[in-house]
């Protein structure tokens, strides 16, 4: 490994060897090692998987630099922290940020260890962290789940370091065990939704032929995939999505999906939901398949055709075909609308951690964020009690048992 591949190599007190990647060729190197910490970790999810990573970055990289710690023993991977850094505004002041490597679609995030050596990485983590306190003012871990290292071991290294930091809900992302049959399963689903569904079903059939097109995992001729992609993309283009920057046509997350695509179809996790009216897509799910979970990235319909719900048409359809195939869950997506809720009330918990540095700027976002914020909101909220009591109508001046008319 070069000195241009790395920001730093440096022995910690521990023993392990951390380095920084910040050249993106250093960090296409790491597949394999990455992929076998994963498994050695005892993780199966497909959000810690180095072609997630991968992916994530072919969108990040427009604004962001990269800054993946890594901790070896000896010539042995057995730690990642995969981090970014970038330009932020925390209140007023602009700030070096750390993120984890994440983009709107990741569903679960963490440091990476094998357990019996996660609390010496996290350790090591943190006293580079340390060491690199003039690079960054805060940092920011979301998509954490309960049980993660990053809100464990590696904020308890932090501390003892020094650092200051919050941890704030997350909300939930809600599943859908796909285990039981689907009529075990929709038994259970309140009857304004099943009333919603026929409708839209009702509505769907009266607007034209209907065709719902699957691209199973570990199925389909890479042209087939790729037809399918820019039509996937080209739905999004015409979905609401279009005005938050986030759509699929756009650079960053165009780059990001047509990555994910070739490497998920290339290892069988690719699975892509369609459906037409009279041959033209309305509506469509994006989908990675993992050791038995089904994970929704995107669904996107057309904002046009909003008033014949293609979009709930093809969510009850592809639930029902994924029920009884051997799958464990379906997992909806960080983020709890009324929607999901009506499908789901159960959920993994997600938080974030907040982690501010010791530099100026890094002090005044602490100061702002955990002590002046809460303070403006607690007054802002008093002088809104008392501004309803004076608004409110003076008292009746005649108690309840006086007669009417005196």
């Amino acid at each position: 490994m070069s000195a241009q591949q790395t920001l730093a190599r440096k022995q910690s007190a521990s023993a392990l060897t951390v380095a920084i990647i910040v050249d993106e060729s250093a960090f296409a190197a790491l597949r394999e090692p990455w992929n076998a910490l994963v498994a050695r970790a005892g993780e199966n999810s497909v959000f810690y998987l180095h072609e997630w990573f991968l992916a994530a970055w072919a969108w990040r990289k427009q604004n962001a630099q990269l800054f993946v710690l890594c901790a070896y023993s000896g010539s042995i991977l057995c730690g990642i922290l995969p981090l970014i850094v970038e330009q932020g505004i925390e209140g007023a002041v602009r700030v070096q940020r750390l993120e984890l490597l994440t983009v709107p679609d990741t569903q679960l995030c963490d440091l990476i260890a094998a357990p019996e050596q996660a609390s010496e990485v996290a350790q090591a983590f943190a006293a580079e962290l340390g060491r690199q306190s003039k690079r960054w003012d805060v940092m920011q871990l979301h998509y954490l789940s309960e049980a993660t290292l990053a809100g464990g071991v590696l904020l308890q290294a932090l501390t003892k370091q020094g650092f200051p930091h919050e941890t704030r809900d997350g909300g939930r992302n809600l599943l859908i065990p796909l285990d039981a049959t689907w009529t075990e399963y929709y038994s259970t689903r309140g009857r304004s939704l099943k009333k919603a569904n026929n409708l839209a079903a009702n509505r769907l059939k009266k607007a034209g032929e209907i065709r719902v097109e699957w691209i199973e995992p570990g199925s389909g001729e890479a042209a087939s995939v790729e037809h399918a992609l820019a039509t996937v993309i080209e739905v999004s283009r015409r979905s609401w999505k279009q005005e938050t920057g986030r759509s699929l046509d756009r650079p960053g997350p165009q780059a990001f999906i047509r990555t994910l695509t070739q490497l998920a179809h290339a290892r069988g996790w690719l699975s892509l939901w369609l459906i037409y009216i009279n041959d033209q897509a309305l509506a469509m799910e994006y989908q990675l398949v993992y050791e038995g979970k089904v994970h929704a990235l995107r669904a996107d319909f057309d904002a046009g055709c909003i008033e014949i719900s293609p979009g709930s048409y093809l969510f009850r359809h592809l639930l029902e075909a994924m029920c009884g195939r051997g799958l464990k869950r379906y997992y909806m997506g960080p983020g709890e609308n009324a929607y999901k809720t009506r499908w789901s009330e159960d959920g993994d918990s997600m938080h974030s951690v907040y982690v501010y540095g010791k530099s100026l700027r890094g002090r005044f976002a602490w100061l702002n964020e955990s002590v002046l914020k809460p303070r403006a909101r607690s007054l802002r909220d008093k002088f809104s009690v008392l501004r309803r009591k004076a608004a409110a109508p003076a008292a009746n001046p005649k108690s309840d048992s006086e007669p009417a008319g005196e």
